[in-house]
């Protein structure tokens, strides 16, 4: 692929880069060898190299290397963007033409790729499977992507983008379809999916045919459980017959025994009467006994509920009585109590004044405190400015120009005699201060006892206080005790009545059982006499027999018709059970057939899951990989030796050795540092060394793809790809970019460089600041 032509409107990048709408480049007349673009930050470079391809997408801008992971919407500006862009690819003339419209909140973008043919007209690009450009980005994709290869390939090998993701970080599974892709094996990999896709579709049919033999098992188990089925209920027919068979014999033994008893019937109709009138007996004696036993336990639970209420006021009357003594003594107690508050209330008087004298004295020796606190502080500040002023009076006769002419115009000298003059002052101020200072002093020395005589006087008081407040309670209690003296009469009167009436019940109740306990014995007598005259009658009755015999032959009828409804349904059922089994046996006849299906349509999935691993990733396409490993190691062993000298070799393993010492496949590539003696993955150098290795594996890739894989790329593109290499590396970066053209027979690179020495070795520069309006 080479860039020939290329046109750019409404791009942020070319807007504020170079302060213009649109550019157009052209390539076409550029030499071959190294093309530069050079410019200052953000000038519009990388705009300028993230377009110089057909794909859909700005590399350096995008997350990742997928047209989904860009939108060109966050790139362009105003209504109206183009990109157009005219390429060459294996002898052919293209143009590559992206259209953008965003007249309102929504916009619509159009992506064409036409070719020139022999008579110069530009036609749409189409594919051998009938995809044809119409301005959709999805047919624009594989029409690029089927002249010019996969986008990972394009940006993995020949395009090195900013922010680009180095081979070192990537996985097993995304190096095998990345070497797939560059080596061509792809379409192995779409072979493998295709047969993966048929062991599927045979895996659904597989699915129906096992539903089929699930449904056809359990239509066999089904089967057992009818013949076990068909057994059982032939063993419960034949049980319930010999069942019906008995019944029927006890049927015709009830029927004679009541013919037998009919005929005694007509004997015994004066003892019937007499039976029904013993019965009508025994009942009223049964509920007169039934009423007796009720009076008889209500008059009971009445006599209880008075019992309980007598002993509740004969506890009451006697804790009455046992507080008699408390009673009659509670008038002296009361008396001895208000004499001894009348006492205790006189001491009030002499505390409350002595209280009160003495609280104006504790006043005033606060006030005393606070004043000779005020006085010392005061005169400390005092007595530290009349030192002051007494030092810088000193000075008048320590001065140089005492007696001299010009000793009235001395400042230190005029201060000194101010100072003098305030310091006689201050002493005196001093002097009054502690005059005033110890006379209150001595006040406040006469009044030392006040607070302690004060806290004790208080303390009194608080006794006192106490001590009436503790012979009220006890003046109170006393004058309820003598209250209560009426209720020791009610309550010797109120002891007797009770005593008395408890006496009553407890006679009445012995009287009332004894009563009772002679109607019970009388009313029993008469009912055993009642039930022994009705047992030597009813052997003579035959009706209660006779109506025995009728329940027992009912109940033989509904038995007997019992057991006919379940032979019937047990024949019934033994019928239905027959049909189903030999439906069953008609359907199972198919079993071995279908599961000769399963099984030959489980070889064929097997043999197409083999198929579609054998051609996928960890197949052929691993040992194609793996052969072309070495190749791709010499290739790029090749450049570091070419461009750097033999300090650095690189190895690429495809494999992995696991702790049980088995090989899996894996990716790592390894550098052996000659100088240093030691191995390391490239993942753990320092950031410049990765820059080189990650390059020339790029490269390495890139002239693999020009020597062996028929890749007819014609152009290299590199965007600031020197940028962590010290100045030295730099030069034999460039060197390595011309042995790249040589070895792959490139014509051109584009590289992007802030290294003005190496922008002098290029063999034209594009000055994307020379290009601003």
């Amino acid at each position: 692929m080479r860039p020939l032509k290329l046109t750019l409107e409404g791009f942020v990048g070319v807007r504020d880069g170079m302060k213009r709408e649109s550019i157009t480049l052209d390539l076409e007349s550029l030499p071959d060898g190294l093309i530069a673009l050079t410019g200052p930050n953000g000038a519009g470079k990388t705009t300028i190299m993230d377009n110089l391809h057909p794909y859909a997408i700005m590399p350096s801008r995008a997350s990742k290397l997928s047209v989904d992971a860009f939108s060109y919407w966050d790139h362009i500006c105003g209504t109206n963007a183009l990109k157009e862009l005219e390429w060459e690819h294996d002898g052919i003339r293209y143009r590559s033409s992206f259209i953008f419209r965003k007249p309102g909140k929504t916009g619509k973008a159009e992506y064409y790729v036409a070719y020139r043919g022999m008579d110069g007209a530009w036609r749409p690009v189409s594919l051998p499977d009938g995809t044809v450009s119409d301005g959709k980005a999805e047919s624009y994709n594989r029409c690029v992507e089927a002249i010019n290869g996969s986008l990972e390939t394009f940006f993995t090998s020949v395009f090195s983008a900013q922010n680009r993701r180095p081979l070192a970080s990537y996985g097993a599974g995304e190096i095998k379809t990345l070497l797939a892709e560059l080596l061509g094996i792809d379409h192995l990999k779409a072979l493998s999916a295709k047969a993966g896709d048929v062991a599927k579709l045979l895996g659904k049919s597989l699915d129906g045919i096992q539903s089929e033999l699930a449904r056809l098992a359990g239509k066999r188990q089904r089967k057992v459980e009818v013949e076990q089925s068909i057994v059982s209920q032939g063993d419960a027919l034949r049980a319930a017959r010999k069942q019906r068979e008995a019944a029927l014999a006890q049927a015709n033994k009830l029927g004679q025994e009541r013919a037998t008893l009919a005929a005694k019937q007509s004997e015994s109709a004066s003892v019937e009467a007499r039976l029904r009138e013993l019965g009508v007996r025994r009942e009223d004696l049964n509920k007169a006994s039934r009423n007796a036993a009720g009076d008889e336990q209500a008059a009971v639970a009445r006599s209880l509920q008075r019992v309980t209420l007598l002993n509740r006021t004969i506890v009451t009357h006697q804790a009455t009585l046992a507080r008699r003594d408390a009673i009659l003594g509670a008038a002296a107690k009361r008396e001895e109590a208000e004499l001894a508050i009348a006492r205790e209330e006189a001491k009030f008087s002499p505390l409350q004044r002595d209280i009160a004298e003495l609280e104006v004295k504790n006043a005033t020796l606060s006030t005393l405190s606070v004043s000779l606190s005020s006085m010392m502080s005061e005169g400390t500040t005092k007595a530290a400015h009349f030192d002051t002023l007494s030092k810088q009076a000193a000075v008048v006769d320590q001065v140089p120009c005492v007696g001299h002419a010009m000793h009235a115009q001395c400042p230190l000298l005029t201060q000194a005699l101010q100072a003098k003059t305030q310091a006689e002052a201050q002493r005196i101020s001093v002097a009054d201060l502690r005059a005033k200072y110890r006379e209150k002093k001595a006040q406040a020395e006469g009044l030392g006892t006040v607070p302690a005589e004060l806290a004790a006087k208080r303390v009194e008081m608080l006794a006192v206080t106490d001590a009436v407040a503790q012979l009220r309670r006890a003046l109170q209690v006393a004058t309820e005790l003598a209250a209560s003296r009426p209720l020791l009469d009610a309550a010797d009167s109120g002891l007797e009545a009770a005593q008395a009436e408890l006496r009553s019940i407890g006679e009445e109740g012995a009287t009332r059982s004894a009563k009772y306990e002679s109607e019970k014995a009388r009313m029993t007598e008469e009912l055993a006499r009642i039930a022994d005259e009705a047992t030597r009658l009813a052997a003579v009755d035959v009706t209660a027999a006779i109506a025995k015999l009728d329940r027992d032959r009912a109940a033989n009828r509904e038995a007997v018709a019992a057991f006919d409804g379940r032979i019937e349904a047990l024949i019934r059922s033994q019928s239905v059970l027959q049909a189903e089994g030999e439906a069953l046996v008609v359907e199972l006849e198919k079993f071995s057939a279908t599961q000769s299906r399963a099984d030959r349509l489980s070889d064929e999935i097997a043999q197409w899951k083999l198929l579609a691993k054998g051609l996928g990733n960890d197949g052929v396409v691993a040992l194609t990989i793996d052969d072309a490993g070495p190749a791709l190691t010499h290739t790029v062993n090749e450049l570091l030796l070419a461009c750097y000298g033999m300090r650095f070799t690189v190895e690429i393993r495809t494999q992995r050795a696991l702790a049980n010492g088995e090989l899996r496949e894996g990716f790592e590539i390894l550098v052996h540092d000659a100088d240093a003696d030691t191995s390391k993955s490239v993942s753990v150098m320092s950031g410049g060394q990765k820059v080189w290795i990650n390059e020339c594996l790029t490269r390495g890739i890139a002239l693999y793809l020009a020597q062996n894989a028929g890749q007819p790329y014609q152009t290299l593109f590199s965007d600031e790809s020197d940028g962590p290499l010290d100045p030295q590396r730099k030069v034999q970066f460039m060197s390595m970019k011309r042995e790249v053209l040589r070895q792959g027979r490139y014509q051109r690179e584009f590289f992007i460089s802030q290294t003005p020495e190496l922008v002098a070795e290029a063999d034209a520069v594009i000055d994307v600041h020379a290009l601003a309006a």
